[in-house]
Formats: structure tokens, C-alpha cells, sequence
């Protein structure tokens, strides 16, 4: 048997048998178990041989990479776009089992928009985690795998989806998605466990050009920088900008909250809407960061009507209170948008979300506050991002725990109240079908020049299919060279996945 005190050679490190028992978390009695033909593999070489495969060892590609990517002071200042994406790179390259950069859309100003997919469950990620239990050379057994899979939810919906810098002007809001993406990688290990029950999605900066406007030229600034030739304004609210009851708060182009031509007329808007459509099947949470109302609120933004299962979005934003309140002492206020903010806002991202792509827990969280306004002094940014993941957290953990209720109820059949009774429907999402007549009865009367022509009581399904063709969206995409035009109805999910793994060189 070797002797303990000789050097050996495990994975390029040398270490003695006493040490390599630690390194790979054996007790002591374990090495007098070791074999002779063991000991034999694992005996130092001679010190010509050790010193020639020194010289001709060279860095992997993607330590030589990492090497050359700095990595920028995320949690205690106000990055540049170009630095959080250079952030995003260095997470990607350091973390490449479990880390992937997706490319949504180009700005008005040709900026990448960019999102962050932190999946600890992936098949590369789950090899590298047996790979360390073991010695590199033995193989990986399927047992092996099979129990690092236990905790990966295989069906139903175990993806949250959060969102920043819809509003240039909001600084802090880049800060805490991007507080949150450090502790789900660079913090990894404090967060196991709801790493493997859930997969995350992370868009840092919606709106990166009205940011960087922000950030250099005016700090009041809150829409994007499209310009409007007719009018000469610029700029157009993005979370005014999404197809669900668009046209309910109109204002002149000058206004702040301008909420575009047309639903969907801006670049950025368009990019998330397709990127949701494209996760909605598993996506659990959506939440829309925003400041500086201090409170967490649900749909509906369009009206003071409550959705059908507020409850359970109310319960997620309870819990992301309390955790705050105790981690901080800081109150927020938890209610419905249209009830704390006060007024009707409509063509949000949150109504779209939970209303359009169907995603059961939708909420907007409004970071502190009214002392602190858009951007907070920079020694306020850690703390205020760290109050901020304490209850982003909590969301994520009770949102998996509604989990099962909620795959539950979208296996069961829908059902829509008819005249005579109940129609059943088992292929279509569901919706508030008041919402559905009155969406119906809109369009109608728009469609026909003559009122008498409107069916005096139109069937259930009828008003149903035809308001499903009013909410659904219409987009026009436009790549590097081609523009092609999306219907609603013929658009695949081939195509929404060509678009989210289309990336740009950096």
C-alpha cells in the first residue's frame, strides 16, 4: 500500500491519502480499505513525468475565457447595460452546466434584449454533480443520476419568470434581478433546494435603450426611445404597450404613460410577448419588477373587478410581505392594482400575462419608497436587494407549494355557463367569460355598420371564440434582414423557439 505521506495526483492536484480522503469526503477508517491496485493508480509518478505533463498542460477554453471576462460590482451600484451583459457572459462561462443566455429581440437601438435561464436540472448540470461524487476516471452510474432527479418537478409548471427595467427611469429594479441572478448562481448553495424544484427565468433590463438614456442623459426618463415622426415626441410606455384591453387608457404621445399606436408597436414589448408565449405552458410565477410604491399587487390593472383565483395570488404576495417584514420591519401593501394604485391602467404586462398567456400567479412587486424615489442613494442598494430577494424568495417558495393545486385544476375540464346549462370545454383556456361577452359584444359592433345585425343572444360559444380572436396577439417580427408577419392562429412553436435561441456576437 502507499505510503499516506506520498504525494498523489487526483485531477491535476497532488495531496497526500489523508487529504485525498477529505477531498473526497471519506472517513479515516476508509483508508486502510483501499486496495492495492487502487493505491497502484493512484501512486504519484516520477517527478520527469509530473514535470513534462506540467508543461503541457494548457487552460481550457473556458477558463482562458473566463480569465479575460471581468466581473462587474453587481450588488453595490448602478451598472451600465453593457456591463450586465458583460455580467451575464461571466455567469454563462462560469457556470455553464446549469446557466444559458437567450436573446429575446433587438431595441429600437439595435440592444440586445437579454434573459437569463438558470436551470440547476439540466442534463449537463445533473452529470457534472455525479461527475464530483466520484473519482473522474470511474464511471457515472444512472442510479446516480436518478437520485439527483428526485426533487425535478418532470410535469406541470416549474418556471418563474421575473422581469426589470420596464421603466427607464428604475434603476433599482435592475439592481434587485440582478441581486436575484447572483444568489441563484454565485450563491448557488445556499438556494439548493429551490434550484432543483424550480427553473428560473430572468430578463435584467426590458427596456434597455430608455435605461442607458437614463442613466446618461436624463434620470427622469420612463418609456423606450422609438420616436414618433408624426408628433416628433419619443418614447412610448411599455407597460402600457401589451394587447389586453389596450385602448382603455388613451393619452397624447407626450405624456408619460403614451401607450403607442397600436398594441405591440415597440420592439421591446414584442420580444417579451413572445418569449412568454413561448414558456407559458410551465411557467408557475410571473413578477414584474417596478418602483417605488412599496407594495406587491395582482391583476386586474384594466378594472376593479377581482380575477377568479385571486386568492392564491394574494396568499403568495402575503407571504413575500411577512418575510420582508421580518427580515427589515418594512410594510408593503398587498391588494389588487387597479385598488392600490387607485386608477385603471390597462396593456399591462401582468394583466397580459395572467389574462392572455394563461400564467396562474401573476404579480408586481413596487420596491421601496417614497424617502428612497427611482434611484436610491448607492449605499441603499444592497440592503434594499437584499430585503428584495428575502421576499422574492418566499414567493417562489409558496408558489411551488400551490403547485399541485394548481396543475390540479388545469387537468380538470373547463366549464362555461350557457343559457341552458353547462358547455364543456376541454381544449381551450380558460377565462372570466363576463369579460369574454364583453370583449364580443365590442368587437361586433365594430364589425357591423348596421347594430340590427348583432344577434339579439348570441350563442356561448360564439361569444367566446369571437373574443378569443380579439385578445390574441399579432406580431410583426423583425430580424436582421427579413420581416415576417405572424398570424396568431398559424404561428408555431418551432418559430418562437428559433427566436429565443437566436444570439447575437458579442
Amino acid at each position: 500500500m502507499a505510503n499516506r505521506e506520498t504525494p498523489l495526483e487526483v485531477s491535476g492536484t497532488h495531496m497526500n491519502l489523508h487529504s485525498y480522503a477529505a477531498h473526497r469526503n471519506l472517513p479515516k477508517i476508509a483508508l486502510i480499505k483501499i486496495n492495492r491496485t487502487t493505491a497502484n493508480r493512484l501512486k504519484a509518478p516520477s517527478t520527469a513525468g509530473t514535470e513534462k505533463r506540467k508543461a503541457s498542460r494548457t487552460p481550457s477554453v473556458a477558463v482562458s475565457r473566463l480569465m479575460q471576462l471581468p466581473r462587474p460590482d453587481v450588488l453595490n451600484c448602478y451598472l451600465s447595460y453593457n456591463d450586465i451583459i458583460m455580467y451575464l457572459e461571466y455567469l454563462r462561462v462560469r457556470y455553464s452546466e446549469f446557466v444559458k443566455i437567450h436573446t429575446l429581440g433587438l431595441s429600437y437601438e439595435r440592444r440586445p434584449i437579454r434573459a437569463i435561464e438558470i436551470h440547476w436540472n439540466s442534463d449537463s448540470n445533473l452529470w457534472a454533480q455525479a461527475k464530483e461524487n466520484r473519482i473522474r476516471s470511474a464511471p457515472v452510474y444512472s442510479a446516480e443520476l436518478q437520485q439527483l432527479e428526485i426533487c425535478e418537478p418532470q410535469k406541470g409548471r416549474n418556471t418563474v419568470f421575473i422581469e426589470g427595467g420596464t421603466h427607464a427611469r428604475e434603476w433599482i429594479t435592475v439592481t434587485v434581478a440582478l441581486h436575484c441572478i447572483h444568489q441563484l448562481t454565485e450563491k448557488n448553495i445556499r438556494h439548493r433546494e429551490l434550484l432543483r424544484k424550480l427553473r428560473f427565468f430572468i430578463v435584467p433590463v426590458v427596456n434597455p435603450d430608455g435605461y442607458e438614456y437614463s442613466k446618461n442623459t436624463n434620470p427622469r426618463w420612463r418609456k423606450n426611445r422609438r420616436p414618433h415622426p408624426d408628433d416628433g415626441y419619443v418614447g412610448t410606455d411599455c407597460n402600457r404597450n401589451f394587447d389586453i384591453h389596450w385602448d382603455k387608457c388613451k393619452s397624447k404621445a407626450k405624456k408619460n404613460t403614451y401607450p403607442g399606436d397600436k398594441p405591440f408597436s415597440e420592439p421591446e414589448t414584442k420580444a417579451l410577448a413572445q418569449m412568454l408565449h413561448k414558456l407559458a405552458p410551465k411557467v408557475l410565477l410571473f413578477l414584474s419588477l417596478h418602483s417605488y410604491a412599496q407594495c406587491i399587487m395582482y391583476p386586474w390593472g384594466y378594472s376593479k373587478s377581482l380575477p377568479t383565483n385571486y386568492k392564491l395570488m394574494e396568499s403568495v404576495a402575503m407571504a413575500a410581505r411577512n418575510a420582508i417584514k421580518t427580515h427589515s420591519g418594512r410594510y408593503y401593501r398587498v391588494g389588487s392594482i387597479s385598488s392600490i394604485t387607485k386608477r385603471i391602467i390597462a396593456g399591462s404586462v401582468v394583466d397580459y400575462a395572467y389574462g392572455v398567456v394563461k400564467i396562474p400567479l401573476a404579480l408586481v412587486m413596487e420596491l421601496p419608497s417614497n424617502e428612497y424615489g427611482f434611484q436610491p442613494p448607492v449605499e441603499k442598494i444592497s440592503p434594499l436587494s437584499a430585503e428584495s430577494w428575502c421576499g422574492i424568495r418566499e414567493m417562489c417558495k409558496h408558489a411551488y407549494e400551490l403547485k399541485a393545486q394548481i396543475d390540479k385544476e388545469e387537468q380538470q375540464p373547463i366549464q362555461l355557463l350557457t343559457e341552458n346549462g353547462v358547455e364543456t370545454n376541454d381544449t381551450e383556456p380558460t377565462m372570466q367569460l363576463e369579460m369574454l361577452k364583453e370583449e364580443a359584444m365590442s368587437i361586433r359592433s365594430k364589425n357591423h355598420k348596421n347594430p340590427e345585425e348583432i344577434a339579439e343572444r348570441p350563442s356561448c360559444s360564439e361569444l367566446v371564440e369571437d373574443a378569443k380572436r380579439v385578445i390574441r396577439p399579432q406580431f410583426i417580427v423583425r430580424g436582421d434582414s427579413t420581416t415576417n408577419a405572424i398570424s396568431p392562429r398559424t404561428a408555431s412553436r418551432d418559430y418562437f423557439s428559433s427566436l429565443l435561441n437566436f444570439e447575437l456576437e458579442m
